[in-house]
């Protein structure tokens, strides 16, 4: 009996990144990490292993990392096919990895749970098959890089350069530890804001601005537009004019920039701003060049 107890248990944590529910608090992940997995919820990402637990500091396998990188990032299988009937539940998943470019091979063995620098590695390959992002020509100092595999460095290189996962205050990646669901659920969290993020630059979308006026003294306001925050310094805004319509109003112009083709930016997500002075006896709007 209790080996079924555990055998039943087992199985509900391997099954719980396919559980559809509505989004609601877990009672044991608090702070800025609920707010995380609240979100991945929402979006039927990843869920819990009943109503009101999500176990964050569970362990993932290799076919759950997988699965909830191909979820996670929408990725899309080469040509549409039915699973096969009897198949394991993840195999789609694993199919639609390898037809992405995402190593696979960690499938072989389902049950095995994944280290971080697994993890890493095929997280950053399912952004890859996303679209092609700048490469970022620096690196990281990671404390303890030779205590994992060669192979995977440039991956967690990238991750680091992304702000999509951390070293702790040693420097340290600890790459050889498996990887928890909470660790997992924050790392794919902002893989998929940092792939949104590139998206809308690419494909030309207009993007909210908004301003703030601040007061400098009696006579000057100090207005600050924002285009929110931003993949690279590459995607700017600029004040390019100001019009006084009368003796009431003004009209700030802005215009939006993209990284110039060839230029290497730093990967770091920044807001970007633009500010200017304005009298404070003027009522201030805001619009994009024409």
């Amino acid at each position: 009996m209790k080996n079924k107890t555990k055998t039943l248990a087992a199985l509900i944590l391997s099954c719980s990144l396919l559980t559809v529910s509505s989004a609601s608090a877990f009672s044991d992940v608090q702070g800025q990490d609920s707010e995380v997995i609240k979100s991945l919820q929402s979006q039927n990402i990843i869920q819990g292993i009943t109503k009101d637990k999500f176990a964050p500091q569970g362990k993932l396998t290799t076919v759950q990392g997988i699965h909830l990188v191909v979820k996670a990032l929408q990725l899309k299988p080469k040509q549409d096919s039915e699973p096969k009937k009897g198949a394991p539940w993840y195999s789609e998943s694993v199919q639609i990895a390898k037809d992405n470019d995402i190593p696979v091979d960690l499938a072989s063995n389902p049950s095995a749970e994944l280290t971080k620098e697994q993890f890493a590695h095929i997280l950053y390959k399912g952004i890859r098959a996303t679209g092609n992002y700048p490469l970022i020509k620096m690196y990281i100092k990671v404390a303890d890089e030779s205590d994992g595999n060669p192979e995977y460095q440039g991956s967690i290189q990238n991750l680091l350069l992304s702000k999509i996962t951390t070293l702790d205050s040693k420097l340290n990646f600890h790459p050889k530890q498996k990887i928890t669901r909470i660790e997992a659920a924050v790392m794919v969290y902002k893989a998929i804001q940092f792939v949104n993020s590139h998206k809308e630059n690419q494909t030309g979308e207009q993007q909210e601005v908004t301003f703030t006026s601040e007061k400098v003294n009696d006579g000057v306001n100090k207005i600050v537009l924002s285009r929110g925050m931003q993949p690279n310094p590459g995607y700017g805004i600029h004040i390019n004019k100001i019009e006084f319509k009368d003796e009431a109003n003004a009209v700030v112009y802005y215009e939006l920039t993209s990284p110039k083709p060839g230029m290497v930016y730093p990967q770091v997500i920044t807001e970007s701003k633009a500010e200017t002075y304005i009298s404070s006896q003027y009522k201030v709007e805001i619009a994009p060049s024409k």
